[in-house]
């Protein structure tokens, strides 16, 4: 038995202009994420498109139809899912009181996080 896992992250800690660090990651059985990504790559095929979905970077109508179907097929299978919301500014101002840079700050989010994560989906 095989169990993917995949994370991935938006607005990192050191993008000041973000109020918000989004963390997430999913995971199944090989076997079921297999389905999944079969049946999403039968949407990208039908819309004639082979680009990853970025949300940041959407911009154009004509895609909006994949987004959604994506979207959809995604959240209708029976996957796990973890999300973690940092509020920038409060970890910014805790890492200050104890002396830890903004750089030492994202090192120690780039492996506390996907661990917590990874340990709440398995």
């Amino acid at each position: 038995m095989n169990y993917l896992i995949y994370f991935d992250e938006s607005n990192k800690i050191d993008q000041f202009n973000k109020q918000y660090s989004y963390y997430g990651d999913y995971g199944e059985l090989d076997t079921s994420l297999a389905v999944i990504v079969e049946k999403i790559r039968k949407i990208f095929k039908s819309s004639g498109s082979k680009s990853e979905l970025h949300f940041t970077e959407y911009t154009k109508d004509r895609h909006i139809k994949k987004y959604f179907q994506a979207l959809h097929t995604a959240i209708n299978e029976n996957m796990r899912i973890n999300i973690l919301i940092v509020n920038n500014q409060d970890a910014l101002a805790s890492a200050a009181k104890i002396g830890l840079s903004t750089q030492e700050l994202r090192n120690l989010f780039y492996i506390k996080i996907p661990e917590r994560l990874f340990y709440g989906l398995t």
